[in-house]
């Protein structure tokens, strides 16, 4: 953060923004031209993919969407132990990324390079967030654990049947009850002044449809993608904040309106307000 101005990387980055066709309006196939996220980003800090397994993790890590299978486990990279899916590796790419990977983060504050807030064009890129425009650093989540489910964090892309463990994930809807994703990459459903936050009564029956969820989550918010307790019992889970302390707890613990830890504010869309469910009024955090 030192190095980049006091921001937090993306999520990702495309290695062609203009996609396959190389039309930078209507690019096609982005993740197919090859994807930079953000756990290879950070490589030249932490020099060690292993740190990116967590031991309790069943599916020893979830492959990236382009995958070599000379590289980093050989045809296992493909296998996730949440299900019974087999996954197929890509075009011959390797993207930028763990070769397995236990972990996601919070679009919030590490968001997506995908457009379709204000007329940008899906396929820019998207503002980065800085650490000094968060309200509480010490109470708002930037990483925690994917699903030991992998069809929940998987679809359909280059090579057939893929891993989209470069996706990450968030705490809000766009609707009140919870059952709606909000996408910025998607410009029909990505609307600032309509940002609301997940209750715990809805996210546990979003982590209850995880087991049978369809490829990708469907039209489900994206914490989907997100572990619903892989220690202690499976009651807990691991969280880095924003900065940067690591605390383990229960995840219905981060939903509270009055200390909701999955970001107050849209930061990675100028700030809009994001709304508590039970009341309509803005959450607040700690």
């Amino acid at each position: 953060m030192n190095d980049s101005d006091d921001a937090y990387s993306p999520a990702y980055i495309y290695r062609n923004p203009c996609g396959t066709n190389n039309d930078c309006v209507n690019p096609s196939n982005l993740d197919a031209t090859g994807i930079n996220q953000w756990s290879g980003v950070l490589q030249p800090y932490i020099k060690n993919f292993d740190m990116f397994v967590c031991p309790s993790d069943g599916t020893q890590g979830i492959a990236p969407t382009n995958w070599d299978d000379t590289v980093g486990g050989g045809n296992n990279l493909g296998k996730g132990g949440g299900n019974s899916v087999s996954f197929t590796p890509g075009t011959g790419l390797q993207d930028l990324q763990a070769p397995r990977i236990s972990y996601t983060c919070n679009e919030a504050l590490m968001p997506r390079p995908r457009g379709g807030i204000g007329g940008v064009q899906v396929g820019a890129t998207q503002n980065v967030v800085s650490a000094t425009s968060i309200a509480s650093q010490s109470n708002t989540i930037l990483i925690t654990e994917f699903t030991k489910y992998t069809n929940a964090v998987s679809g359909t892309g280059p090579g057939g049947t893929t891993n989209k463990s470069h996706r990450p994930s968030d705490g809000w809807s766009r609707d009140q009850a919870g059952t709606l994703a909000y996408d910025t990459s998607s410009p029909a459903t990505a609307d600032p002044t309509s940002i609301w936050a997940l209750s715990g009564a809805a996210a546990n029956a979003i982590f209850a449809q995880q087991p049978t969820v369809p490829f990708g989550g469907g039209t489900l918010p994206h914490i989907v993608y997100v572990n619903a307790g892989r220690h202690s019992g499976e009651k807990v889970d691991n969280f880095v904040y924003a900065d940067t302390h690591a605390k383990s707890r229960e995840i219905s613990q981060t939903f509270d309106c009055n200390n909701f830890q999955w970001g107050d504010k849209a930061y990675n869309q100028g700030g809009a307000d994001v709304k508590c469910a039970a009341t309509g009024n803005p959450v607040t955090v700690r």
